[in-house]
């Protein structure tokens, strides 16, 4: 069996106060006995229901997408969340390390984002015209970030990229598309079956860490690259001068160079990975981080080709949310404050480090990977097929002792997870390791 890990932390049991490092008191909610394991019975009940009227939740019902279902279950239905913790409705407790996939940078229900997003829906939702929070984002985003004289709000991280491209091939006259990375489901880089073939055949994708890649692509289509638009990094971290090669091949084939930030945007410095690894986009787009799990995106350039937006037919009905608009602020402004992506950066690094530690211990073959605030673990059995079957396990025994991870997208940390939580995830982590070791 898969989930033959110790139970999750349970309400109930243990502690009389509050857990304060996380936020969520452990012994809110039904309470279960102690010995009856780890339990997703009302999860599942609902999730029964909800996928006779929900058309999409089969995609993803959970934090394990299609392909990697979990025997004997998984959460799918949150009681609440707070801080660097989650209850579901079977009244688990586990440790985020989703966090949103990444959208909830500061922790959930922050107190100071909340604050700011009522205020906001006090001086009512979507109003007619401009709040002046839309002002003092703009300002503020341009301030912040070096490669943006000027910036435009949506909604969604695949809003912001497919917003950029689309710009791209307004201001170059082109239609051909280089990527790497995951940036969304709109039609120019999905390859559903809803997609018409010929679009599909305008996106060419990147081998990462390869500049000669990019440089046999732009030689097979002379003329006809609209742009080069890619994740900063996924997991890896870039080559040094990666970057900087790809916006300069870009450039001298007069295409545009695009970050997609959407996960890395304000996550690793205020300024994105841009700033980080010290290289100038002609556009970005921003998502994710920036409004700590409220729905807002961004897109920002230099003035001349954001001047083009105009051309577009780019019209957003809630573009204008005043309290999307406070979220953000109010997260960036705590970012900025509280020097989050250094403590992100700290935090990820113990976590590394401990996951290695444990490993090393254990005999097992696996190392942490990734940067800091978005640390992954890689398995190095010799066979595909055991490092798929290890990762999966892996998460399973973490989910079961109360870790929220995934087999199939690196994780994430949040400023109000605290040592002590990262602790206890490493020592989750050697149990695991032990009880691999007994399965492969």
């Amino acid at each position: 069996m898969e989930d033959n890990a110790q139970p999750p932390h349970r309400p109930g049991g243990g502690a009389s106060h509050p857990d304060r490092s996380s936020g969520v008191d452990p012994n809110a909610g039904p309470a279960e006995a102690a010995d009856s394991g780890f339990s997703v019975r009302r999860s599942s009940e609902l999730l029964r229901r909800i996928r006779r009227s929900e058309a999409l939740i089969d995609a993803r019902p959970g934090l394990y997408f299609t392909g990697y279902e979990r025997i004997g279950g998984y959460p799918v239905f949150i009681d609440r969340a707070k801080g660097a913790k989650l209850k579901d409705v079977d009244g688990n407790i586990y440790t985020d390390y989703l966090l949103g996939f990444g959208s909830v940078v500061l922790g959930h229900a922050d107190v100071r984002v909340n604050a700011a997003v009522v205020a906001a829906l006090e001086r009512g939702v979507n109003p007619s015209l401009l709040d002046r929070s839309h002002l003092e984002l703009a300002e503020r985003m341009v301030e912040l970030v070096p490669a943006a004289d000027c910036v435009t709000f949506l909604k969604t991280g695949s809003d912001a990229v497919d917003a950029a491209v689309r710009l791209a091939r307004a201001v170059t006259g082109r239609q051909r598309v280089l990527h790497y990375g995951y940036h969304g489901w709109h039609d120019w880089c999905s390859a559903s079956p809803g997609v018409p073939p010929a679009g599909k055949t305008l996106l060419h994708s990147l081998r990462y860490n390869a500049p000669e890649d990019a440089e046999a692509l732009f030689a097979a289509h002379p003329g006809e690259i609209a742009c080069v638009v890619m994740m900063p990094y996924e997991i890896e971290a870039p080559a040094p001068g990666y970057l900087q090669a790809m916006r300069a091949i870009a450039h001298r084939h007069g295409a545009l160079f695009i970050l997609d930030e959407v996960r890395s945007g304000f996550r690793i410095g205020l300024g994105g990975a841009q700033t980080h690894f010290d290289v100038t986009p002609d556009l970005t787009a921003f998502g994710k981080a920036m409004a700590n799990g409220h729905a807002i995106s961004a897109l920002a350039g230099r003035r001349e080709i954001m001047a083009r937006i105009l051309d577009l037919g780019l019209t957003v009905t809630y573009f204008r949310s005043p309290d999307a608009m406070a979220a953000a602020m109010a997260t960036l402004e705590t970012l900025e404050q509280d020097d989050v992506p250094a403590r992100l950066a700290l935090l990820g690094a113990r976590l590394m480090a401990g996951l290695d530690e444990a490993a090393h211990q254990t005999g097992t073959p696996a190392r942490a990977v990734g940067l800091p605030a978005t640390p992954f673990l890689r398995f190095e059995h010799a066979r595909e097929a055991d490092r798929d079957k290890a990762i999966r396990l892996f998460c399973n025994a973490m989910l079961s002792q109360g870790h929220l991870m995934t087999p199939a997208h690196h994780w994430f940390v949040c400023a109000a997870m605290r040592e002590a939580d990262i602790d206890q995830t490493v020592q989750a982590a050697r149990q695991a390791f032990q009880m691999l070791q007994r399965m492969l």
